[in-house]
């Protein structure tokens, strides 16, 4: 979403033209306005909706409510938790050790392809 500090005017597309500078062929210069007044100080306003639930927020903030925010915190530390869990599991530690390889040596073996190689001694 767009803000216009001209105006003061919410919008979310900006109205692009091309400036000619007396240029007969391009490249030309692309300016973005804003739709009401033309104004052409724009800024972005990044947090317009609720990072929960979706919804379209009228103020600034990232949660539409106290309910959506305390949701919201609650499954974050959530999914933070089962993150954590998988990635000192074993299958993440195989994998890491793949990628490691794979970019240190140039190759592009598969989970597979590494570990019949490796049970065979022919990786290096």
């Amino acid at each position: 979403m767009y803000y216009c500090t001209d105006c003061s005017a919410k919008f979310e597309y900006v109205e692009i033209v091309f400036e000619t500078h007396g240029l007969s062929t391009p490249p030309y210069e692309r300016v973005k306005r804003c739709p009401f007044c033309h104004g052409t100080e724009l800024t972005v306003k990044e947090s317009c909706h609720c990072k929960f639930c979706g919804s379209r927020l009228e103020s600034e903030g990232e949660y539409c409510s106290d309910k959506c925010k305390k949701l919201g915190e609650k499954y974050y530390a959530e999914q933070t938790a089962r993150r954590k869990l998988f990635s000192s599991s074993p299958v993440a530690a195989a994998v890491r050790e793949i990628e490691e390889y794979n970019k240190a040596n140039g190759t592009e073996y598969s989970y597979g392809q590494y570990f019949a190689l490796k049970e065979q001694g022919g990786l290096i």
